[in-house]
């Protein structure tokens, strides 16, 4: 196996691969994610978000192979992948927290209220 992250790079894409173990660099044909698709989930989301979206992606790529496949020596059990990867997600948004200059993540929405309806509310 290469290398899995080089703090030299300073790449961003790169602390994604290493969080999901998607660090072959050696081959990169059995990578799971592109450049390209990193770099656009990246574009759309926060790291952590961007890191569990591509988590369900790539449970939903490997829940798309058979549950495992015997080929005599070499053996596959796509199911554990999915596995790992749907749990991967969960525990990545159970521990995301706030990226510097985001507002704190309460888990509530807000939306602009121009006037309150105090109509059910007696003033007396």
């Amino acid at each position: 196996m290469g290398y899995s992250f080089d703090p030299g790079l300073g790449s961003v894409k790169d602390r994604v691969r290493l969080r999901l173990q998607d660090t072959d660099l050696n081959n990169p044909a059995v990578q799971i994610f592109q450049d390209e698709t990193i770099e656009a989930m990246l574009g759309m989301f926060s790291f952590d978000e961007a890191c569990a979206q591509l988590c369900e992606s790539a449970a939903a790529y490997f829940a798309q192979m058979a549950d495992s496949v015997d080929n005599g020596p070499v053996k596959y059990a796509w199911r554990a992948r999915v596995d790992w990867y749907e749990k991967l997600a969960v525990s990545i948004r159970s521990l995301s927290e706030p990226g510097p200059g985001d507002p704190i993540w309460t888990g509530a929405t807000t939306a602009p209220m121009l006037a309150p309806n105090l109509f059910d509310y007696r003033t007396d």
